[in-house]
């Protein structure tokens, strides 16, 4: 009788434990999003992570239109996601990388994520509800949901009769044991060895798809939660769940064998652990659960994007308080076939003192200035707000006015060292790749920084004129930098000439990155070369030649 109470006592001290830890739980959470919010996550995130967030963008990518790999990288996309990513669940930050590849060109999308985001960032405890609910979803640090969700198809489909085995052996050696002890504990401990053993085994093959069976539960009971939040502003997507759901309700059931609810890490959860390992409960459940995704992988995957779009949204949010009140602006797309892009005040969201920059553009706009005075950040700062503009609806400028634009550049290659290709090579199969784009019924907003550097001089220069001619007008403006002066002659005809200017004293060079109408008309190379100490007849005969060249035409 003893043994009884005290197990009685243990069992209502570990339930009230769980209880506890459950509440203090929600309460650290609910901290936890109220404190986060507006600010920069600390998460790492390895190549391995970067590379499973593209999952589901790969999946629904438009072969033209979206923000490709060249583009992505030129402009340090990577960077700007990692700003953006206040998400609180796998499938959100899969969501949200996606929607940062993918341009909007649909004014009533746009219009509702206008909506949402406003609603979030000024409503913190309706935000919070939906955080919270999405937040049990948990995050994946090596593969995507996504992913292991669309591969669970190929899950070969196993009977579960060896497990019923293993479990009715582990059964009959226990009876055993209250009959003959030695043979049935030694039995008993034979049969828990090849069970642990077997289970790791088929454990280290499913892992990644137990773990996606365990995000799944997640989310559908975050989607459950969110259904049962009772906030109008939401119903559609809430109804949408909750209708959604219904085709998983015996996928729900038991939830607790495959994984927990909430990824708590609590003394219950280690418990459930060791249980799996023992029976092999998991694995006999994800066997019936992969019947129910065969005849409803569809409405799974809208689950998946209604909750994710919710969780990007609130994440836009948190971009925009992280900017600032008066620091960003909605803006204004034009639909039509006439280009034009109108910012002012902009500036790059992920510099810390940033200079901000007005810029009205109906045609295309040669950059001229000195390395370093801010040409390569200007052509960023303006890509990345078109960027934002067209799918967080949200642009760091005082007022931005633009089209709808498909983006692309072609600023920070490389030798393909593998292809074999020259820098030049490379080059000219980037700027082939606007040009083929720019025929397509949209605007076109292409970058390219430094045009043909691969060449020399005579023929970069001719080439160039030609490449950034073809390009200006009809549907397109391209921003291009250069240091060839002449092209702001040769092109001044189709483009918009726009410089950045330098101090140079004796000991120091100033920039202050500001942008001037015109092109640049200082020459400050050769001061460099004296402020850092070149010998003086090296510094002079450059002076000397440069001077020559200029009044004759020819080189000395």
């Amino acid at each position: 009788m003893e043994y009884i109470v005290f197990a009685a006592v243990i069992l209502l001290a570990l339930s009230a434990k769980g209880c506890y830890d459950k509440l203090n739980y929600k309460k650290k959470v609910r901290q936890q999003l109220r404190n986060q919010f507006g600010t920069v996550s600390d998460e790492t995130y390895s190549e391995e992570k970067l590379s499973s967030l593209k999952s589901y963008f790969e999946a629904v990518r438009r072969p033209a239109y979206d923000i490709d790999d060249i583009t992505w990288n030129d402009l340090e996309l990577e960077e700007l996601f990692m700003v953006l990513n206040r998400t609180v669940s796998a499938v959100g930050e899969e969501y949200l990388y996606s929607m940062l590849r993918k341009p909007e060109f649909d004014t009533g999308e746009l219009t509702e994520r206008e909506r949402l985001i406003s609603f979030f960032l000024n409503n913190e405890e309706s935000r919070i509800a939906v955080q919270e609910a999405l937040y049990q979803i948990g995050k994946n640090k090596y593969h995507s949901v996504y992913a292991c969700m669309d591969y669970m198809k190929n899950v070969k489909r196993a009977s579960n009769l060896p497990h019923y085995l293993s479990i009715a052996a582990l059964a009959a050696a226990i009876v055993l044991a209250f009959f003959m002890p030695a043979i049935g504990v030694v039995a008993a401990c034979g049969v828990l060895v090849f069970n642990l053993v077997t289970y790791m085994k088929r454990r280290s093959e499913m892992e990644a798809y137990l773990n996606t069976a365990t995000y799944i539960i997640r989310l559908l009971y975050a989607s459950e939660a969110l259904a049962k939040s009772d906030i109008p502003e939401i119903s559609v997507y809430t109804g949408r769940l909750k209708m959604l759901n219904r085709h998983f309700a015996s996928f729900k059931r038991n939830f607790w064998i495959v994984g927990s609810r909430k990824p708590t890490g609590d003394f219950m959860d280690l418990f459930m652990t060791y249980l799996r390992m023992l029976l092999h409960l998991d694995l006999i459940k994800f066997n019936s659960m992969l019947k129910i995704y065969d005849r409803h992988s569809e409405e799974l995957k809208q689950l998946y994007e209604t909750a994710g779009y919710l969780d990007a949204l609130c994440a836009a949010a948190s971009f925009r308080a992280f900017l600032g009140t008066g620091e960003y602006c909605v803006p204004e797309l034009v639909e039509g076939s006439i280009p034009v892009y109108e910012a002012e005040e902009m500036y790059h969201p992920l510099l810390e003192k940033p200079v901000k920059n007005t810029i009205f553009a109906k045609r295309s706009v040669l950059l001229t200035g000195s390395n370093a005075s801010g040409k390569s950040t200007f052509l960023k700062a303006a890509a990345v707000n078109a960027l934002l503009s067209q799918t967080v609806h949200t642009a760091a400028a005082k007022s931005y006015r633009a089209s709808y634009f498909q983006i692309l550049s072609s600023m920070a290659l490389r030798d393909n060292m593998q292809g074999s290709e020259s820098y030049f090579i490379v080059e000219i199969k980037s700027l082939k790749r606007i040009y083929e784009a720019a025929q397509a019924p949209v605007c076109t907003l292409c970058f390219v920084d430094e045009v043909l550097r691969g060449t020399n001089t005579v023929e970069r220069i001719a080439a160039s004129r030609e490449v950034l001619a073809g390009l200006a007008g009809g549907r397109t403006i391209c921003f291009s930098a250069t240091h060839d002066i002449e092209l702001t002659y040769l092109l001044e005809q189709v483009c918009d000439n726009y410089h950045f200017e330098e101090t140079v004293t004796d000991d120091c060079v100033k920039f202050d990155y500001v942008l001037r109408k015109g092109r640049a008309v200082s020459r400050n190379a050769i001061k460099l070369l004296r402020m850092l100490g070149y010998p003086e007849e090296v510094t002079e005969h450059a002076e000397s030649s440069a001077e020559h060249f200029l009044t004759t035409g020819e080189w000395q």
